[in-house]
């Protein structure tokens, strides 16, 4: 990985105080296809153009680097049509599609946030933590598995960094925003631009949807719900139907911001054989250089545009970024610290010490 450019000084001469600036080379993955549909071969620094904040910056660099996968995996089932093996059968699968070279780590949620695999290679390694440690849970923390993932486990890795959500999306602990609450999705959303993550989704909403509308709005409904015990069973069915419709928008729109993708199949076997559209879709992919100078102490959000030269090209890109100094800030001195709490806090591993 490249270095970064060291810290240096300009004065004004109409100011006493010295402005600190720093030139900082970003590493920005995108997704670049060609024709076919897959990453080309040959490309060039001046294939592309880069904006930040509307200012144009030259390409240094066009770097094809190994993914860092790291799959979040939805276990809470309130609702018994909710299939969650749909998750691991699927992250099963795309863990056989994984390239010799690329990396995965494994965090399921549901009542609790649990690491399943560290960062590894092994894929035997990665099978054996989602066959033996995948456990059901009944609550949902999604929003907080997306900061705890970037935060605490994508800080570990550098280069490329993608997450794979294989889930409905739901939030058990998000609260409405009349009752002055920040919005869960924009906490989540800032850890994803802090690790520049890449996010792709694989939601079973829309095979929800169709297994609970015949039994939420069938036309005797309203006879059926005379019986309370069915008036609450539809009532839950009903309030679990206009959830997945929203969150099936909250799931695009984190992909759509980070440059990722997000899939809806219909059916089961749709969604199961979805394993490698979504390697081929992380394996087009590249990691592109460009230098820009900032203040030493900035921490804004910088948007970025990505524009190819080439006709036969077509570019993916995260919606902006953060500075390094931010995105970075919950690395250094730490990681040792992190990867060791990272691997004790699998309750297997606790009990076999005795904790």
């Amino acid at each position: 990985m490249r270095k970064q450019a060291p810290v240096r000084q300009h004065t004004a001469d109409d100011d006493n105080d010295a402005v600190r600036l720093r030139v900082e080379e970003v590493l920005l993955a995108i997704n670049v296809r060609n024709a076919f549909g897959k990453l080309p071969v040959d490309l060039k620094r001046s294939d592309f153009i880069v904006t930040e904040d509307g200012k144009r910056h030259e390409v240094n660099a066009v770097d094809r680097m190994p993914a860092n996968i790291l799959f979040i995996l939805d276990t809470s089932g309130e609702h018994t049509l909710k299939n969650i093996n749909l998750h691991r059968e699927l992250a099963l699968k795309m863990i056989e599609a994984l390239g010799a070279e690329d990396r995965a780590a494994i965090i399921s949620y549901g009542d609790t946030i649990q690491l399943l695999s560290a960062w590894t290679g092994d894929k035997a390694a990665l099978r054996h933590a989602l066959e033996w440690k995948f456990k059901p849970g009944i609550e949902s923390d999604f929003y907080n598995s997306i900061i705890y993932g970037c935060d605490k486990v994508l800080s570990l890795v550098s280069g490329r960094r993608s997450i794979v959500l294989l889930t409905d999306g739901i939030d058990s602990y998000e609260k409405p925003v009349a009752e002055g609450a920040t919005l869960m999705f924009e906490q989540a959303l800032q850890a994803l631009h802090r690790a520049r993550a890449t996010i792709y989704v694989a939601g079973p909403n829309e095979i929800l949807l169709k297994a609970i509308k015949p039994e939420a709005f069938n036309a005797l409904s309203w006879y059926e719900r005379l019986d309370p015990l069915q008036r609450k069973k539809i009532d839950s069915l009903r309030r679990y139907y206009r959830q997945l419709e929203a969150s099936e928008l909250s799931l695009k729109g984190l992909a759509e911001e980070t440059g990722g993708m997000a899939w809806m199949p219909g059916t089961r076997e749709a969604f199961t054989g979805m394993s490698n559209r979504i390697v081929e879709e992380i394996g087009t992919e590249c990691v592109i250089a460009y230098s820009t100078e900032r203040p030493a102490d900035d921490a804004a959000f910088h948007s970025i545009k990505v524009y190819g030269t080439r006709a036969d090209i077509s570019i993916r890109f995260r919606r902006g970024l953060y500075a390094n100094r931010v995105a970075d800030k919950t690395r250094g001195a730490l990681s040792d610290l992190l990867d060791w709490l990272a691997v004790w806090r699998d309750t297997d591993v606790l009990r076999a010490a005795g904790l």
